[in-house]
């Protein structure tokens, strides 16, 4: 059988697999985080495909006690529900960003849960949970898309590129991802925390300034004034 290892893990070597996944995740989170209103029509499916995807395999990973991806079952539940919210995002592009601000929120769950020292995973989870409801049920209040779209996706988009970094350089492994992104950066340390916040915000400053340059998909000539 052929072996993704290159290296385990805390001998100086990061897995081909971690690596592969690192790189796909470092390029799509800074595209996502610099441009992220730019691609976001365009995106949409993709979001809310690995939004569904994560949030499947993390709830058959919680009730089965496994590993993230440890087995088929949780991919196939992964893939499914990724379909699922992936169509939904792709027919309802507003619905597509009201899931972004649950995937933040979810993100922050499951990173503040890390930082007070919560390791059950079915603590994480419905907790992570309740906070992308929270995300989702405010941005659907605020009815502000446009600011939804640019903060959300600059803070998605920095924890995915902060996250693919430490796979790469073999601070986490995938396996880590468990809990999500943002516990997996919190998780090696405050310092990749500080870096996901500042990379962020960088990601919401330069998008700000190239807000009236996008056309919204609903009237291919309106342009996304801010509100």
């Amino acid at each position: 059988m052929t072996s993704w290892s290159v290296g385990s893990s805390g001998e100086g070597g990061s897995s081909v697999a971690d690596i592969i996944i690192g790189l796909i995740l470092g390029a799509f989170g800074l595209l996502v985080c610099l441009a992220g209103l730019r691609v976001f029509f365009v995106a949409l499916p993709i979001i809310g495909f690995v939004a569904g995807f994560y949030a499947g395999a993390a709830a058959i990973a919680a009730i089965t006690n496994g590993s993230f991806l440890g087995d088929l079952t949780a991919v196939i539940v992964g893939f499914v529900v990724g379909v699922v919210f992936g169509t939904l995002a792709y027919l309802f592009w507003y619905l597509g960003a009201l899931l972004s601000a649950g995937s933040t929120g979810a993100l922050i769950g499951s990173g503040a849960m890390k930082a007070i020292g919560v390791s059950s995973g079915w603590v994480i989870f419905l907790i992570a949970a309740a906070v992308a409801i929270v995300f989702f049920a405010i941005a659907f209040l605020l009815a502000l898309p446009v600011y939804v779209v640019v903060i959300n996706t600059a803070f998605v988009g920095a924890a995915a590129a902060v996250t693919g970094l430490l796979l790469i350089i073999n601070k986490i492994d995938r396996v880590d991802l468990h809990y999500g992104l943002a516990w997996a950066t919190v998780n090696e340390s405050w310092f990749w925390l500080i870096i996901w916040i500042v990379a962020a915000v960088v990601g919401i400053l330069y998008q700000l300034q190239s807000i009236k340059a996008v056309v919204l998909p609903e009237d291919r000539w309106t342009r996304a004034e801010p509100a």
